[in-house]
């Protein structure tokens, strides 16, 4: 049973140790499309930008708006 237990406690740091490294990569990732959101946003910018910057990352009108005004800032 002892031999189980461990077993099973070592999948389970691996699979947290797993999480973790995602996560890490995807705030990257996350943080780099916040850096890159003001640079789609020329002046004039052309008609119609945020709806596709808003379908390309999936995140709602109100925080893509929030980013390109700078009230949002990568970490």
């Amino acid at each position: 049973m002892n031999s189980d237990y461990q077993q099973q406690l070592e999948e389970v740091r691996a699979i947290a140790r797993r999480i973790r490294e995602r996560d890490r990569k995807n705030d990257e990732d996350r943080d780099r499309i916040r850096s890159l959101i003001p640079q789609l946003f020329p002046d004039p910018t052309p008609r119609g930008r945020l709806t596709e910057v808003v379908e390309a990352t999936g995140w709602t009108r109100e925080y893509v708006a929030r980013i390109r005004d700078g009230k949002v800032k990568p970490s």
